[in-house]
């Protein structure tokens, strides 16, 4: 079954005005709901109790009592301080720093547990064992998506990998003329509708090479192009104002990638990895 608090998370940017004045009890009261009726939910949200039953069945609840059974089966052991709190936009008007760090702490709480909850961890070791055995990779992204991809590149790099990732995807398909089923195209897209993201996935699946996507969990036109897709958690709009959750989610995809990749041959890379810190030695001031 599904975690509901995730499902309320990742459909909320979606959502009425009212069901979103639900949600935002739901996922602030969860405990006290259990024993509270439609009408008290209704009351406490400002909406109709009609509301709230459309609300519980549009989640795939046949009804209150199995919306708070799933509510229930939800295993919650953090700080209520740190509960989440909507925030649609991230900034409101009148907002002061301290309010904008509560709301990114909380957000930045929400994306972990979600991601950590919905990662599909056999898809996860499967894509290890395709960067472990690939001759190339070729690491894709656009945008805030870019950062993820440049992150695992350089991680890679260090470790002796022969990872290449380039701003100029325009370049980046024009290598793929030379890749075979030897390599590894790994694209970074949270909308997975990036249509340069998309070509160069394609031209790198005609050329028989290997690909992976780690995009957000909602369907996209990316999902179709790859051999593995690890996804994050949807909990920001595609149309949205900065990329908070989606690149954190993204990074840690990536870090993980990373350190499922070298754990077998760890003691051997960290002599490397060290190396790689003594050659840049000579540009760092001295104390």
């Amino acid at each position: 079954m599904e975690n509901i608090m995730l499902k309320i998370r990742e459909r909320y940017n979606q959502m009425s005005k009212g069901d979103k004045r639900i949600s935002d009890f739901v996922l602030a009261n969860h405990d006290r709901l259990l024993g509270m009726t439609a009408a008290d939910i209704a009351e406490a949200s400002g909406v109709s109790s009609a509301s709230v039953i459309r609300f519980v069945k549009k989640m795939g609840a046949e009804g209150l009592d199995g919306f708070k059974l799933e509510l229930a089966s939800v295993r919650d052991q953090e700080d209520k301080k740190s509960e989440w709190r909507m925030a649609d936009p991230i900034l409101s008007e009148g907002d002061d720093l301290e309010a904008i760090c509560g709301k990114m702490q909380a957000r930045t709480d929400v994306a972990f547990r979600d991601f950590f909850y919905q990662l599909d961890r056999k898809a996860l070791e499967q894509a290890v064992q395709m960067v472990k055995k690939a001759r190339k990779i070729y690491l894709l992204g656009l945008g805030a998506s870019y950062a993820s991809a440049y992150d695992l590149f350089h991680k890679l790099r260090r470790a002796g990998y022969d990872a290449n990732c380039y701003q100029d995807l325009n370049m980046v398909t024009e290598f793929f003329n030379y890749i075979d089923h030897r390599d590894l195209v790994l694209a970074f897209s949270y909308s997975g509708q990036s249509k340069e993201i998309l070509y160069s996935c394609e031209k790198a699946r005609e050329r028989r090479a290997k690909v992976i996507a780690v995009t957000r969990r909602n369907e996209s036109p990316l999902k179709k192009l790859v051999d593995i897709c690890l996804t994050v958690p949807e909990l920001e709009d595609v149309r949205r104002v900065g990329a908070f959750e989606s690149l954190q989610t993204s990074l840690m995809m990536g870090w993980l990638i990373y350190l499922g990749t070298i754990r077998e041959d760890f003691a051997r890379i960290e002599i490397e990895l060290v190396k790689t810190n003594r050659m840049v030695e000579g540009l760092k001031e001295k104390e």
